[in-house]
């Protein structure tokens, strides 16, 4: 096992809903289903690869325009 730390995390009920549905499909397609925790980790990491311009970002919603524009 990695260590790791723990961050507390607040989603809306869409967002969480989006998430647990991710870790579903993969059990329906043949794997099984995965943590929310792996799900939110496998998308950092694909974030962690974008060139994301984040000077400036004062809201939530800049930086997702911003994440939009990189991908």
């Amino acid at each position: 096992m990695r260590a790791g730390c723990k961050t507390t995390l607040s989603l809306r009920k869409k967002e969480h809903s989006f998430i647990l549905d991710i870790a579903k499909q993969c059990e329906g397609n043949g794997g099984s289903q995965i943590s929310k925790e792996a799900v939110l980790r496998a998308l950092i990491k694909v974030l962690q690869h974008l060139d994301v311009n984040v000077s400036g970002v004062k809201t939530e919603d800049q930086l997702l325009q911003r994440i939009r524009d990189a991908v």
